[in-house]
């Protein structure tokens, strides 16, 4: 099974996120802080990051540096409100899969999906 760690403030601004993970039969398990979920990736079980833009404890790219230390090879999704030249500029080098806005919708969860397809990530493993 493919699991996601959504980590965010407010789960509820991804509830279209979390039903199109999970009527994929996608495992995604929302966390509060960015140390809650460095724990919870500690056991390298986890595919993919998603993480916003501030957590409680840290930023979202903090997170995401810190996760690519202990995994480097997890795909990880940053919540932006960046235009996309700064979230280029300012995640370049980190890997990050894509970019999404505050509250993603239908269309970003889809392009989300489609894109991890064509990694092959959802594949049966």
């Amino acid at each position: 099974m493919i699991k996601v760690l959504l980590a965010c403030r407010d789960s509820a601004l991804f509830l279209d996120m979390i039903d199109a993970f999970q009527s994929r039969s996608v495992r995604i398990d929302p966390m509060q802080s960015g140390s809650s979920a460095l724990t919870m990736m500690a056991d390298g079980s986890y595919h993919l990051l998603i993480t916003d833009e501030h957590l409680p404890d840290m930023t979202g790219k903090a997170l995401i540096e810190k996760t690519i230390t202990l995994n480097p090879f997890i795909n990880c999704v940053a919540v932006s409100t960046l235009s996309h030249k700064r979230f280029h500029d300012e995640y370049e080098g980190l890997g990050v899969l894509m970019q999404l806005p505050p509250t993603p919708d239908t269309a970003d969860v889809q392009k989300l999906l489609d894109h991890l397809d064509k990694i092959h990530l959802l594949l049966k493993k």
